[in-house]
């Protein structure tokens, strides 16, 4: 089965060494298909975009799904969006919340369509002390956990309606953070603690699909 992983920065990878929590799920499954003698073989793509929002990855993913298809073998769609959707620029909304929402619906549709199996994931938390607005932003960019949080609640009010699997993050990330756990780059993106916490949330969940 070919997995294919719709995303952010985040899912791009920023700031970890390894390549972040897909390249981590990548690596394992290629190490797995090199031993394997039965064809039993699994392929992991990252299609992260950096700044990418929920709007982006509709407008892309019939297509790159398209393009990676190979014969009769079957696709799993994991989607990892929605921070961005969910920030402000100097105090004002970027997209509300209920926007966002039908977004995600539209998404989570076009997605079940194309794919033979789904996988939706919510939203990593930061460090609002330097996030409001965030320390390296350019455009004023502001990024709180409350509204992020409403945002993954988005997400999983979706899965819940449309009956498709949904992993939660926000929780225990921001659980980590509240121990003291180094879990950040950049106060926004995680660091190489943050991408492995991701990687060893999700990775059961993959293998749940390929199994």
């Amino acid at each position: 089965m070919r997995v294919l992983i719709f995303g952010d920065s985040i899912t791009q990878g920023f700031f970890d060494t390894k390549g972040g929590w897909v390249n981590r799920l990548a690596l394992k499954y290629q190490e797995a298909t090199l031993k394997s003698l039965n064809g039993d073989w699994h392929e992991i793509f990252n299609l992260g975009v950096s700044g990418h929002t929920v709007q982006d990855v509709i407008d892309r993913v019939e297509n790159e799904t398209k393009a990676r298809r190979w014969r009769d073998d079957p696709i799993a769609i994991v989607v990892a969006i929605g921070i961005n959707d969910s920030q402000l620029i100097s105090n004002k909304v970027l997209t509300k919340e209920y926007k966002f929402q039908e977004q995600y619906e539209k998404l989570v549709d076009l997605v079940v369509r194309i794919s033979d199996q789904s996988l939706f994931v919510g939203l990593s938390a930061v460090d609002e002390k330097l996030t409001n607005p965030w320390e390296f932003s350019t455009g004023k960019e502001q990024f709180l956990n409350n509204r992020i949080n409403l945002f993954e609640d988005c997400i999983k009010q979706v899965c819940e309606q449309k009956n498709v699997r949904f992993l939660p993050f926000n929780d225990m990330f921001i659980g980590q953070l509240d121990g003291k756990q180094s879990l950040l780059a950049d106060v926004l993106h995680p660091d190489e603690a943050g991408h492995a916490l991701l990687y060893e949330m999700i990775a059961p969940e993959i293998a749940k699909i390929l199994s």
